[in-house]
C-alpha cells in the first residue's frame, strides 16, 4: 500500500508571499491616508478650489492612459526591483510634501507634479504585483493569494479614511502623508527580503511598439479576457457616476452629516473584506464560473439599492449602507475570481503587458464617465443620475454571462494558456 500524499502546503507556509501581503497591506492604508490627506493638502494649506482638485483627481488617473510601456517593462525586466523602485519613488514624492510645507515651498503647480509622479509610480506598482504574485504561489492558491490582496484594499478603504481623518486632525493635512511615506519603505522592506528566485526574462529582440501591440492584441482576443475587459469598462463608466453624484444626493437629499456619510461607507467596505476572505473558500466548494458569476452579479446590483431611498431616515441609512455592503461583498468576490483567472490563461511572457493593457482598457472610462455623470446629475436630477449609474452597472454583467466563464469549473490548465497564446499572431 503506497503511503498517503503529504498535504499540500498553502500560503501559510509561503514566507515570500506573507512578506509580500504584509507590506502590500501597510502601503494600501498609506494610500488610503493619502487619498484624503493630500486633497486636504491643496484645501487647507494652499486654498485650493473645486477646479483645483479636479486637476489633482485628473492627473491620478492619467497615467493609466499609457500603462502599456510599463507593461513592456514589466515583462522584459525582473518584476521585483521594479516594484521596489516604484515605491522608493512614491515614498520619496510623498515624502517631499510636509518637508516643502515647512519650508514655505509647495504650491498647487508643485503638487499637481507630486501628484502625476505618485500616479505614475503606482500604475507601475500595481502592474508588476498582478504578474508577480504568480513567482510567488502556485496556481492552485492563486485565488487564495489574491483574496487576501483583495481583503487588505477592502480594509484600507473601510479603516483608512477615519485613519486619515484622525492624522490630519492631529498632525495637518501636509504632515500625515508622513504616514504614507513611512509605509511605502515599509512595502521597500519587504519586498527586499523576498528570497524566491524570480527566473529573468529572455531577451524579445522586438521593438517596444509591436510589444505593445501584441499585449492589448492578447488581451482583446482571448474570450475570457476580452469578456472581463467589457464587463469592466461598462462597470467602471456607470460606477464613476455614482461616485461624482453620492456625495451631493447624501447630503442634499438624505440629510446625511459628513461623519455619517463616512461611517455608511467604512460599513460598506467591511463587506468587501468578508468577500474577498471567502473567495477561496466559494472557490474550493463550488464550480469556479459559478462563484465569479454570482458574486458578480451581487455586487451590480448594490448600486441599484442607494438611489430607492429618499429622505433623512433611518430607513435611508440602512437602505443606503446596504447598497455599499451587497456591492462590496460581491465585486470583491468577483474581483478575486477576474485577477486569478486573468494570471492563469496568461503566459509568464504575456504577464506585464496583459496586466497594462486591461488597466488601460478598463479603467480609461472613467475619465468620461465623471464627466457624464456629473452633467445628467445636472440634467435629469441627482436621484435619476443615480438609477442611470445603477442601471448601467447591471448591464455590465453581460459581457461575463454570454462568455464562456460560467461554464468554468476551475481555472484553466496550462495547456489551455499555451493553445491560447500560440493563438495571437505576433
Amino acid at each position: 500500500m503506497s503511503a498517503p500524499a503529504k498535504p499540500r502546503p498553502g500560503l501559510l507556509a509561503n514566507r515570500d508571499f506573507t512578506r509580500f501581503w504584509f507590506g502590500e497591506t501597510v502601503s494600501l492604508f498609506g494610500v488610503r491616508i493619502t487619498a484624503l490627506a493630500l486633497p486636504l493638502t491643496a484645501v487647507l494649506a494652499l486654498d485650493a478650489n473645486p477646479g483645483h482638485l479636479g486637476v489633482l483627481w485628473f492627473l491620478t488617473y492619467l497615467p493609466y492612459l499609457f500603462a502599456m510601456p510599463f507593461g513592456v517593462l514589466v515583462d522584459r525586466l525582473a518584476k521585483r526591483p521594479l516594484m521596489i523602485a516604484a515605491n522608493l519613488l512614491r515614498g520619496v514624492l510623498i515624502g517631499l510634501v510636509p518637508v516643502l510645507a515647512a519650508l514655505d515651498m509647495l504650491s498647487m503647480g508643485v503638487l499637481y507634479a507630486i501628484t502625476l509622479g505618485i500616479a505614475f509610480g503606482t500604475v507601475l506598482f500595481e502592474v508588476c504585483w498582478q504578474s508577480y504574485v504568480p513567482v510567488l504561489v502556485s496556481k492552485e492558491d492563486l485565488v487564495a493569494a489574491n483574496g487576501r490582496v483583495t481583503a487588505s484594499w477592502s480594509a484600507a478603504e473601510s479603516a483608512g479614511p477615519g485613519l486619515g481623518g484622525l492624522l490630519v486632525q492631529a498632525l495637518t493635512a501636509p504632515f500625515a502623508l508622513v504616514a504614507n511615506a513611512f509605509s511605502y519603505l515599509v512595502s521597500v522592506w519587504t519586498l527586499w527580503r523576498i528570497k524566491v528566485p524570480e527566473p529573468r526574462p529572455a531577451p524579445s529582440g522586438r521593438r517596444v511598439g509591436w510589444e505593445m501591440r501584441d499585449g492589448f492584441a492578447f488581451v482583446v482576443r482571448q474570450p475570457l479576457l476580452r469578456a472581463i475587459v467589457m464587463s469592466g469598462a461598462v462597470y467602471n463608466f456607470f460606477y464613476v457616476f455614482l461616485e461624482a453624484l453620492f456625495v451631493i444626493y447624501a447630503v442634499e437629499v438624505l440629510g446625511f452629516s459628513a461623519g455619517l456619510i463616512g461611517l455608511v461607507l467604512s460599513i460598506g467596505a467591511i463587506g468587501g473584506i468578508l468577500g474577498a476572505s471567502l473567495a477561496a473558500r466559494f472557490v474550493r466548494r463550488f464550480p469556479f464560473g459559478r462563484v465569479y458569476i454570482v458574486a458578480d452579479l451581487i455586487g451590480v446590483c448594490g448600486p441599484l439599492l442607494i438611489p430607492l431611498v429618499t429622505g433623512p431616515t433611518v430607513l435611508a441609512v440602512i437602505g443606503v449602507t446596504t447598497g455599499f455592503l451587497v456591492m462590496r461583498a460581491g465585486s470583491a468576490v468577483a474581483n478575486t475570481a477576474s485577477i486569478s483567472l486573468r494570471q492563469a490563461v496568461t503566459p509568464p511572457d504575456m504577464l506585464g503587458r496583459m496586466n497594462a493593457g486591461m488597466r488601460t482598457l478598463m479603467w480609461s472610462p472613467q475619465t468620461l464617465g465623471a464627466l457624464a455623470g456629473g452633467y445628467l446629475g445636472t440634467v435629469v436630477g441627482i436621484r435619476a443620475g443615480l438609477f442611470v449609474a445603477g442601471v448601467g452597472c447591471l448591464l455590465s454583467a453581460l459581457p461575463l454571462l454570454l462568455s464562456r466563464i460560467p461554464a468554468l469549473r476551475e481555472l484553466p490548465s496550462v495547456p489551455v494558456v499555451r493553445e491560447t497564446r500560440e493563438s495571437v499572431p505576433t
